[in-house]
């Protein structure tokens, strides 16, 4: 009976992922209840993002994909307010294609069953809705440390451990090495508060942005979205888990 069971259940995700993508071209931006703007596809379709895709490539296949159908659009035209300049397209190593939003994969969630519903939002704390305007700051999974925050392009923040709050100890030959991150505005998914970032001015009139009081850097040497290279450089640069950050020192 059990086996019965989830070969039925295997059956019907499989159903879902082919409704899915058979019938969606284009894509288009909703408003939720809540007031957020979130990409849909043009059924309104709510489209998600997976933090393990944080290098640009899709983490999801096996029973992932079964339950989070990829989206792919062949002819994909946008809306108003969109840039068609965003959306790419990647070939995920079953040889299947999928569209892309700002290098992140796109899917779909298996028990969203119909426009507006949004039953993926923040599933096992990997998986979110893509807010329009676009997130400033993501949250992004690596194996080696867990979820971590990255920039809307997938690359790595970091924190440096001989700064203190709102006050950064590193210039010259050291922000050269450790650019500060700075952004316009702030736009997180539902894990973060965008009320946790702020801004500390730097002797260089550069507004650098702050988690939780402490600056946010680059490292030169992360050459590609997903590299966590600064990862422990001098025992004094680290990732950001934001449910663990700060530590206690």
């Amino acid at each position: 009976m059990k086996q019965r069971l989830a070969v039925l259940v295997i059956v019907v995700a499989l159903l879902a992922a082919s409704a899915f993508t058979a019938s969606a071209q284009n894509v288009t931006v909703k408003s939720g209840s809540n007031g957020v703007n979130y990409l849909a596809d043009d059924n309104g379709m709510t489209l998600y993002y997976y933090t393990a895709d944080t290098n640009g490539q899709s983490a999801c296949y096996g029973g992932c994909a079964k339950a989070w159908p990829i989206f792919y659009a062949p002819d994909l035209s946008v809306p108003d307010g969109l840039s068609a300049d965003d959306f790419g397209t990647i070939t995920r190593t079953d040889g299947t294609r999928q569209t892309t939003y700002k290098g992140w994969p796109l899917y779909y969630w298996f028990k969203d069953k119909a426009a507006g519903d949004m039953t993926g939002e923040g599933v096992q704390k990997v998986w979110y809705v893509l807010k329009v305007p676009a997130y400033t700051v993501m949250i992004g999974t690596n194996k080696a440390v867990g979820n971590y925050l990255v920039d809307g392009n997938g690359n790595a923040l970091y924190w440096f451990t001989k700064d203190k709050v709102n006050t950064s100890a590193c210039s010259g030959n050291c922000l050269k090495a450790w650019p500060a991150f700075t952004a316009d505005s702030i736009v997180v998914p539902s894990a973060l508060s965008a009320s946790d970032f702020g801004t500390i001015n730097r002797d260089d009139g550069t507004a650098q942005v702050t988690y939780k009081g402490w600056p946010l850097y680059y490292w030169v040497k992360d050459k590609m979205r997903g590299d966590i290279t600064g990862q422990d450089v001098g025992k004094a640069w680290f990732v950001i888990d934001p449910e663990k950050f700060p530590p206690k020192m």
